[in-house]
Parts: C-alpha cells; structure tokens; sequence
C-alpha cells in the first residue's frame, strides 16, 4: 500500500477512507501516532484490529488501497472544499479541548471566521413558538454586534433563524453539518446553504460524500457545543437533541444559557428544566454579555 508522505496526508487519507469513523481513526493514531504502521498493514493484519467490526474495516482497507490523496486535495481545490487537520495551528483551540474533537474538518466558506475568540452556540426546537422567535431576535441581535460569532447547526427552526439573524445583522457565523458538505438536509435549506458557503462558514467532521444518517445528528452536536464559550438553548422539550447539546456543554466545562418559557408550554419543558438544573436564564442581551466581558 501506499505511504502518504506527511502525517497531515495520511490522517485525511485514513479519515476520509473510513467515512470519518472518529473511533477507528482514534485507535490507528493510539497505536501508532505517526500512522505509518498502519500502512504497512496486510488486509488481514489490518482487519484484526477491529475484530467487531470486520466487514466495516474491510471496505475502510479496500477505501486505501484505492483512494489517492493527491486526487483527494485535487477534488477538494476544485469543489471549493478546504480542511483542517487536529494538528494544524489554525484549528480551533476550544474544540481541541474536548475529551473528543474530530481529527479532520471539512468545510466550505471563510477559515477565517474561527479566528474570533468569542463564540456563542444557539440551538432549539424545529418548531419555535412567536415567543420564542421574538425573544430570540431581541436578545442576540445585540450580541452578534458586540461582536460574538453565532455557532448553530443549520436545522430547521431555530438553528436556521440563528444564522438567518446574524446574516441580517451583518455579523459571523458558524454552521455545523452532521453529514458531509456535498449533502444537504433538508433540502429546503438549499438558499441558506449556499449563502454561508459564500460569505461565512459550514464545516463538518464527515468527508463530503457521506449521507445524513440519524445517527450522526447527536454526534455533530458535541463539536456545536465545543467551538464555543457557551450554549443558548432558545426553546426545547424535555427530550430533544438541543437538550444533548446542553449536556455535550456541561461535559466540556462551557456555560449552559436558556430561555424561560411558559411552564405549560411542552416545547418549553427541556429549557425550564435546564434553568432548575442551573443553566443561567436569560432575560435580556446583557445575561449573555457580562458573561463575556
């Protein structure tokens, strides 16, 4: 097999070979930390290292045997798509706090935009209520002037209003994908997409040709969380994934922030929850500033 000549080809050659399989990735970096061995690998060799998930390593295998990095950073220059590497100097350094930050980034728009060192992650229902969306617009219109950076995940509803607000207030942000760059869900997001790949950011820690799958919703959610000094979670039921971006946070050592909702209001029942488990309400612009200054 072939050997990529520098450690940043091999792990994006490794990562994008395995559909960004974060634990695979982590178990050839801990036995090897240059990731030369694993290049050295027989098939077989190779397979035994993932005894419980044979069939998977085999194709991850087969994906190295084929797959030339060179054609790779080619691709990528021709579809706009750039990356980072963990141990790039321009990575994130809040993300690279986290027990487990992604070994690659993708993404399409500005790397710039992770330069500003103030970051704010807003997330919540899909289906937000007038209050919700009224309070939202009051309270972050002035922070994304302050200025903080907004971080979401381009769903429907709240995420998609957050980076929706910042557009309008002329500020940056962020958007998340769980599921590679190439891809889009849903599609009725198709004009947002494409106004943050140009003028702001979308990154991911899947390679582009890799579908949404249920199961990568909840693990994008940590890297939401991890890029920032805070969470904001606008409106939540009490089981929801914005609820698992509250937890990723906590884990990480980051501030949670909520919005108070009515107490008979189910979609409000995962943020009320949050402010009795001692996330900080949030009344007005500046519970979230002081926090910052």
């Amino acid at each position: 097999m072939f050997i990529p000549q520098s450690l940043s080809d091999r792990l994006l050659h490794l990562h994008y070979s395995s559909f960004g399989s974060y634990s695979l990735v982590k178990k050839c970096l801990d036995r090897d930390a240059s990731l030369e061995a694993v290049y050295k690998m027989g098939k077989t060799e190779f397979l035994r290292l993932f005894p419980k998930s044979d069939k998977f390593a085999a194709e991850v295998y087969d994906n190295l045997t084929k797959v030339q990095v060179n054609y790779l950073k080619h691709e990528f220059y021709e579809k706009g798509i750039g990356y980072l590497d963990i141990y790039d100097p321009k990575y994130p350094a809040l993300l690279k706090e986290i027990y487990d930050p992604p070994s690659i980034l993708y993404y399409k728009g500005h790397p710039r935009i992770l330069n500003p060192p103030l970051r704010l992650s807003v997330v919540g229902t899909r289906h937000p209520s007038q209050y919700a969306i009224n309070e939202m617009a009051s309270v972050l219109t002035k922070a994304i002037k302050y200025p903080l950076t907004i971080v979401s995940g381009m769903a429907l509803g709240v995420d998609s209003m957050a980076h929706s607000l910042t557009l309008k207030e002329n500020g940056l942000t962020i958007a998340v994908l769980a599921y590679g760059v190439d891809h889009l869900y849903p599609s009725s997001l198709k004009a947002l997409k494409e106004t943050l790949e140009k003028n702001q950011l979308i990154l991911t820690e899947y390679p582009p040709y890799v579908k949404p799958n249920r199961w990568q919703f909840p693990a994008r959610n940590r890297i939401i969380s991890g890029l920032s000094q805070a969470s904001f979670i606008i409106e939540a039921k009490q089981k929801s994934g914005s609820l698992i971006t509250a937890d990723c946070a906590i884990q990480q050592g980051r501030d949670v922030f909520a919005l108070p909702g009515r107490i008979s209001h189910s979609e409000s029942a995962g943020t009320n929850y949050l402010i009795q488990q001692g996330a900080k309400p949030i009344l007005k612009p500046e519970d979230i500033l002081e926090e910052y200054i």
